[in-house]
């Protein structure tokens, strides 16, 4: 994935905080329809329900300086700054930066471009199971990354898995090099017999 366009050529690599949105997004449209299904309740009998009976004596009972009206102003208080803090502070990285060197057509120096090269997580995973797939010895394979490691679980029938786990994580790590990650995430693999 990249981007080189004249607007900007920096990718954001961040998530765009869907879950959080959805979230507070799907309680809002949940207290918007029940407040709806009441004032139509009241339009219709011309009284309030009667599941609004106890919570209204609830609230007129309430002074300004109850312990329940701290409750509620501290409760209202806490959501809306987990809230904000949702929004404000970003969350961890989702990507990887893929060097971007390319040599001129005399062969000579490798010069940097003005642009950003990235791969995802779920790239990189997928990247590294199926070059672990490929080394010898290996029945199947499952990857997981991270922006610092990448952890990867192999199946096989060889009795002696030490040498096979070697010589799958140093194979994924020389391709993963030779790929352009930068910087190179740890590679990690537990290898386990399949009989």
């Amino acid at each position: 994935m990249s981007r080189n366009s004249g607007r900007s050529n920096r990718l954001r690599r961040r998530p765009s905080r869907t879950v959080p949105a959805l979230i507070v997004g799907s309680l809002l449209l949940a207290a918007a329809v029940a407040l709806v299904w009441l004032a139509i309740a009241r339009l219709i009998d011309g009284t309030w329900s009667a599941l609004l009976q106890g919570p209204r004596d609830w609230l007129t009972a309430l002074t300004w300086n109850s312990p329940a009206m701290w409750g509620i102003g501290i409760t209202a208080v806490v959501v809306g700054l987990t809230l904000l803090l949702c929004a404000i502070i970003p969350g961890g990285f989702i990507a990887l930066t893929v060097r971007n060197t390319a040599r001129d057509s005399t062969g000579g120096e490798p010069q940097v471009k003005e642009r950003e090269t990235v791969m995802t997580r779920r790239a990189v995973a997928h990247l590294a199971k199926a070059l672990c797939e490929q080394v010898d010895g290996v029945s199947s394979a499952a990857a997981t990354a991270t922006d610092k490691r990448v952890h990867l679980s192999v199946k096989t029938t060889l009795r002696d898995t030490g040498e096979l786990r070697t010589r799958v994580t140093e194979s994924v790590r020389d391709r993963l090099n030779a790929t352009g990650l930068d910087p190179v995430p740890r590679v990690t693999t537990t290898v386990q017999f399949k009989g």
